[in-house]
């Protein structure tokens, strides 16, 4: 599967209303290659498109094309790690606040659509509440184990 790159879905630009977290977690060469492919929809319940471009991994919103987030990434020995992220905090596009919430959501993102790793949904419902709705709002259905690129 060749890599994703941003002209293969309609994207817009991270808004001015953005703010830049801290990350700290290490990803491995074999994770990075998984990761680098990226993502593209290709079905109305397939809700992101995710891309790599000079060591940064853009998030876009499929419907909207609009970036809810961009992962910075720096190279070190045989891994990368993740050092942090800017985030939209523009009201029309993103109703989000939280930073820990945004960090759990991308690292949950990262594992549940490109490294397809069984995941939980960040946030405050125990497991047994878990909101159906809510998951399927932000991953479709990545959260029954289907994903883009399926056969």
């Amino acid at each position: 599967m060749k890599a994703v790159i941003k002209t293969d879905w309609k994207t817009n630009s991270l808004p001015i209303k953005k703010i830049t977290i801290q990350l700290n977690k290490t990803f491995t060469s074999e994770e990075i290659d998984i990761i680098q492919k990226g993502l593209i929809p290709q079905e109305m319940e397939d809700k992101w498109f995710i891309y790599w471009e000079d060591d940064t991994l853009f998030f876009h919103r499929s419907w909207t094309g609009n970036c809810m987030y961009i992962v910075h990434f720096l190279f070190e020995k045989d891994s990368y790690i993740v050092i942090s992220a800017d985030v939209n905090r523009d009201p029309d596009q993103y109703s989000e606040t939280d930073n820990n919430r945004d960090i759990e959501m991308i690292f949950y993102l990262i594992d549940i659509l490109l490294l397809r790793k069984e995941t939980t949904l960040p946030g405050n419902i125990p497991a047994d509440d878990k909101d159906p709705l809510r998951e399927w709002s932000q991953v479709g259905r990545a959260m029954l184990g289907q994903h883009p690129d399926d056969e």
